[in-house]
């Protein structure tokens, strides 16, 4: 029986919506692996129960009627443990508890944060209403677009993290233009006399939070970035539990960096490999030399920055449970994984076996194949522990340029790497399953990686991770799938070569292929 009103998914993409019966989600969203709103899920009616009551009204003004208290806060609770701090810092914790305690926070900050969090509610009725409550926040930031303020940069930055979880990499793209430019008009980044301690620091956040958005988001869709060239800036954000206790008009003496301000420093050196690897595939060709002495400033900026971080922070067993210990444990985690993601693409081009056999390339190859591996160690330990989890969106992109290292040591490696490299790589797809459970963005990210595996597994040439438009087109660009780059790029696609008796190395590959192809399989 086709029902007559359709879901909320396929109302914003604008597709026929069709369902078995009254109350099963639509044929749409099963086969997008989305939680379709008009799916209809049963609770008790015992006036007894102690679970909380999450259901909006059936109503178009979801604005009516709110979670119940309990419900609320479980929701704020999920979203400060698995957001706040990790893609975006927007927030002064109790200020923003307290906003909502007594209804002064803004809807649209509000449902924002409701439409992220409550994917990751334990309660089936929660994680069905998260994209009514998502539908609900960028209606409310399109109806007061013009009102210029920190809380509209705050929902539009909200809103555009929302878009990437479903895909909509261009409706992304313009809210964190909205807010980059509200945030310019407003000069978010001037010290006004009037603002207290927490506003002005709160303030900083957010703009170092829209130029770290900036760098990911301009790297995913292949865009120039736009927000911050030059000119003023905000002080970097100070130490966590210093704003988290922040009260009065005085910042602090001293004023201690952050992770978040650390954060800063590396998505710095993150955006000029970002320009180093698109410069690359647009020369002609390049000798081993122009191409080494950027990647050697480059690496020293990136071992700089680990020598410079305090010895709390450095990435030690030790340090991963006190920070932990310190309610900085995501965060922790979210700093080191960017670190050995951004040395992963740094090295990566030194993969290709095409380039000259030479100890400076070799040692690049070892370096990339380290990072990536740390990477996958870092991203397990982080999961096995309730504190230190990394759920937040991006990491999936991350566990995939990782996995794609670890395919090459898995193909090309010394046989005494293997073990190693196999236990990673299936801890990276264990990790990317529990992710897709939270983002469908994920789906498109595992997409991409299944392809890239193809592309690698369809050839016996040892050239499979050859630096050109498509494969930094597979490293950076990830909100788009992988396969129409194929179609529209087929001639940078691996080519099998023609041999009518395949060398030793060929059947080598070949017969690692099938390995790693069953490896594979056993999670997707």
């Amino acid at each position: 029986m086709k029902v007559g009103k359709a879901c909320v998914q396929c109302r914003e993409g604008k597709r026929k919506c069709d369902r078995k019966g009254t109350g099963a989600p639509c044929a749409q969203c099963l086969r997008r692996h989305l939680q379709c709103s008009g799916a209809v899920h049963h609770t008790s009616g015992s006036s007894h129960s102690s679970n909380p009551v999450f259901i909006l009204p059936s109503t178009d003004n979801v604005d009516e009627v709110m979670p119940d208290s309990a419900a609320l806060k479980e929701l704020i609770d999920l979203y400060i443990w698995y957001i706040h701090d990790k893609p975006h810092s927007l927030f002064h914790e109790p200020t923003l508890r307290y906003a909502i305690s007594n209804g002064t926070v803004s809807k649209a900050v509000l449902y924002g944060i409701l439409g992220l969090s409550a994917r990751f509610s334990q309660y089936e009725a929660a994680r069905s209403q998260g994209p009514k409550y998502a539908m609900e926040a960028k209606r409310l930031v399109k109806a007061d677009m013009e009102n210029i303020c920190l809380e509209n940069i705050q929902a539009c930055v909200l809103c555009g993290n929302i878009c990437f979880a479903d895909c909509n990499s261009d409706a992304e793209s313009i809210y964190f233009a909205i807010a980059n430019r509200m945030a310019q008009l407003f000069h978010l980044e001037a010290e006004v006399s009037s603002d207290d301690a927490i506003t002005r620091e709160t303030k900083r956040r957010v703009w170092w939070s829209l130029y770290l958005q900036e760098c990911w988001a301009s790297a995913g869709t292949g865009l120039l970035r736009q927000f911050h060239h030059g000119g003023a800036t905000p002080a970097v954000p100070m130490s966590e539990p210093m704003f988290l206790q922040l009260h009065g008009d005085a910042d602090p003496r001293p004023r201690e960096p952050g992770i978040w301000a650390h954060m800063i420093t590396l998505v710095r050196i993150f955006a000029d490999i970002q320009d180093l690897n698109y410069h690359l595939v647009e020369e002609e060709s390049w000798s081993g030399e122009y191409v080494e002495a950027p990647v050697r400033n480059l690496s020293s900026q990136l071992e700089a920055f680990k020598n410079s971080l305090p010895d709390t922070l450095q990435n030690t067993p030790e340090n991963f449970t006190y920070n932990i210990q310190q309610r900085l444990g995501r965060t922790f985690v979210a700093l080191h994984l960017s670190y050995h993601h951004f040395a992963t693409l740094l090295f990566f081009q030194f993969l290709d076996q095409e380039r000259p056999s030479t100890p400076g390339v070799a040692a690049c190859a070892e370096r990339c194949k380290f990072h990536a591996g740390a990477f996958s160690d870092l991203l397990w330990a982080s999961n096995e522990h309730p504190h230190a989890q990394a759920v937040y969106n991006i990491v999936g992109h991350m566990t995939v340029v990782s996995s794609s290292v670890l395919l090459h040591t898995l193909l090309f490696g010394n046989e005494d790497e293997l073990p190693v490299a196999k236990k990673r790589l299936e801890s990276n797809f264990r990790v990317l399953m529990r992710l897709k459970s939270y983002w469908p963005s994920v789906e498109l990210m595992l997409s991409r990686l299944l392809n890239f595996q193809s592309a690698c597994l369809q050839s016996t040439s040892p050239h499979t991770h050859k630096i050109d438009k498509w494969m930094i087109r597979f490293l950076l660009q990830h909100v788009l799938t992988l396969d129409e780059r194929l179609r529209a790029d087929s001639s940078l696609a691996i080519q099998t070569p023609d041999s009518e008796e395949p060398s030793v190395e060929a059947q080598r590959l070949s017969h690692r292929g099938r390995e790693l192809d069953k490896l594979v399989r056993k999670f997707y």
